[in-house]
């Protein structure tokens, strides 16, 4: 194609300067010229050279005298020559600047797609970056939101490790809520059982607790039990509103909540055995501020929170069966002591009335001693003094008594035990011998004190003496004999025996001894043993039974001293 123009630009070239010719008879043959230009231009250095050739040959044949010859004259071949030379110079220039425009259009065309593919690159690098950006952005608001849950739920353990009342674990929660996790507003409702079944605020924190002034909402079905609140506390499942102002649950409370700045919320559900009791619930200032990781951490925290109340809830059942038991310890404690003093009521009658006795021998002399001529004002005296002597035994009598059926509550004070023991021997020594038995004490003097309660320690005793009296009732062939034995283990406890020469122990038996309601006597109530076991737990020692090297067997109980106790 390059060498077919230069052929037909050199044809034309030659045509139209004939035909100008015609008209113009000194018409140049510039025309040829500017076709070795054309054919140099378009078609480079070998075209450009065949159209040269092709000009001087037009020229040399048609434009030459004489024409149409190609023979060349020696004076001819100079132009010739230096047209031919300045058409292969054009030629040459014209390959080189259309090679030179080629290789600048190349390099153009490969400049624009560096600069296109860098661009795109670029943009794509732009891109990525952004969508990096974005994403870290993102990362970084859940990172945040994990954040605060997990401290909302370290926050919630601690209060649950922390309080012992139930309405101030809640209320150190809802401030935990809004400080570490910076809700606007925590608060926890408790289930009501009311017809409305309605939701009562026991608890709450945050700069929006205008919201809940009044607030009327309800765990039912009805137009107020549709919120998250209620629909938590009615399915026992959590419930996330994203946005406040659009969500057609929160419809009754719109406008207070969109005032009070709420935009969002969760509400946890506080289950007890399976049941929901009432809800935990947090607002948020933004909408969409409960995504899925953060809602899962906060149900783990609501969970942590129905544990501690349950735990708390199991304590204080707990404080109240213990107290109820510890009632119904002292009551059947009365009860044991009082049936005690009832198997005494013989021995009692013969120590109140002896000294009643001799009061009223004593004033009928002292009136004889009146009535003689003259008055024995000499023996008045004496009698009244009798008198005087007798009724503070019968009184001794009678209060140690109604110590002994005191219904007080226990007091510590330090008590002498040796002194403690001889008062229980004369109140049991006329029931002693009414059984034909004999009561010997073996008191080591100049022990120290014990801290305790004088009435439950003269229960204790007054049991073990009762006990040691009827494990003989029905021995028969031996002395009937019960032994009170005291003596300092060491620098810190006092060791009290009571012995008898009974039937002994039954090996299958002794393990239950301490039961309560476990007896072995005909009518026992089966508290006798269990009660005293629990007086001296209670002061600080311990009891137990062994079997004598003979018969009968031996109760040992130990007090700590004063200074230990």
């Amino acid at each position: 194609m390059r060498y077919g123009v230069a052929v037909l630009s050199v044809a034309a070239a030659l045509v139209l300067t004939g035909w100008l010719r015609r008209f113009f008879l000194t018409t140049p043959n510039a025309l040829l010229f500017c076709a070795i230009i054309l054919g140099g231009w378009f078609g480079g250095f070998g075209p450009g050279l065949l159209a040269s050739i092709l000009s001087v040959l037009a020229i040399k044949y048609y434009f030459t005298p004489p024409g149409h010859s190609l023979e060349f004259t020696y004076a001819e071949a100079p132009r010739f020559i230096i047209l031919l030379i300045a058409g292969a110079i054009i030629s040459w220039l014209g390959h080189r600047q259309r090679r030179d425009e080629r290789a600048l259009m190349e390099a153009r065309q490969e400049l624009e797609a560096k600069v296109s593919a860098r661009t795109s690159e670029f943009t794509s690098a732009n891109e990525q970056l952004r969508l990096e950006v974005a994403e870290r952005a993102r990362a970084e608001a859940d990172l945040q939101r994990l954040n605060r849950a997990w401290r909302v739920r370290s926050a919630c353990n601690q209060a649950v490790s922390r309080c012992t009342d139930e309405i101030e674990l809640m209320e150190q929660v809802c401030r935990a809520m809004v400080a570490e996790g910076g809700y606007r507003l925590a608060w926890v409702g408790y289930a009501e059982a009311d017809a409305m079944k309605s939701i009562r605020p026991v608890a709450r924190a945050g700069e929006a607790l205008g919201y809940l002034d009044n607030i009327v909402a309800s765990w039912g079905e009805g137009e107020f039990g549709i919120g998250p609140t209620g629909t938590a506390i009615r399915t026992s499942r959590p419930v996330v509103i994203n946005e406040v102002s659009t969500d057609p649950s929160f419809v009754p409370w719109r406008e207070r909540a969109i005032a009070h700045g709420l935009r969002s919320s969760v509400a946890l559900p506080l289950t007890i055995e399976g049941r929901a009791i009432g809800a935990l619930v947090a607002y948020a200032d933004e909408p969409c501020a409960f995504d899925e990781k953060e809602t899962e951490l906060l149900v783990l925290a609501g969970a942590d929170l129905s544990q501690g109340l349950a735990l708390l809830r199991t304590r204080k059942d707990r404080r109240a069966a213990q107290e109820a038991l510890k009632r119904t310890e002292d009551e059947l404690g009365r009860v044991a002591r009082v049936t005690a003093m009832g198997e005494l009521t013989a021995s009692i009658a013969h120590e109140v009335n002896q000294p009643l006795g001799a009061v009223v021998t004593n004033g009928n002399a002292a009136l004889r001693w009146l009535s003689a001529e003259p008055p024995n004002f000499m023996e008045v005296r004496e009698a009244l003094r009798r008198i005087v002597r007798d009724g503070s035994q019968a009184a001794e009598v009678i209060a140690r008594i109604r110590a002994i059926l005191n219904k007080s509550e226990p007091v510590a004070h330090p008590v002498e035990v040796n002194e403690l023991i001889r008062e229980i021997a004369a109140l049991t020594h006329g029931e002693a011998e009414r059984r034909g038995a004999t009561l010997c004490t073996e008191l080591t003097e100049n022990l120290p004190h014990v801290m305790g309660d004088r009435v439950q320690l003269q229960q204790l005793l007054l049991n073990l003496v009762i006990n040691a009296l009827d494990a003989m009732n029905e021995v028969e062939g031996r002395p009937h004999v019960v032994r009170i034995r005291t003596t300092a283990l060491d620098a810190a406890e006092i060791l009290v025996a009571v012995e008898d020469s009974g039937v002994g122990l039954d090996p299958q038996q002794a393990d239950h001894l301490f039961d309560a309601f476990y007896t072995t006597k005909p009518g026992g109530l089966g508290m006798g043993l269990s009660i005293s076991r629990s007086i001296v737990e209670a002061h600080g020692g311990r009891l137990w039974a062994t079997p004598n090297e003979g018969a009968g067997a031996t109760f040992q109980f130990t007090l700590p001293m004063e200074h230990e106790a």
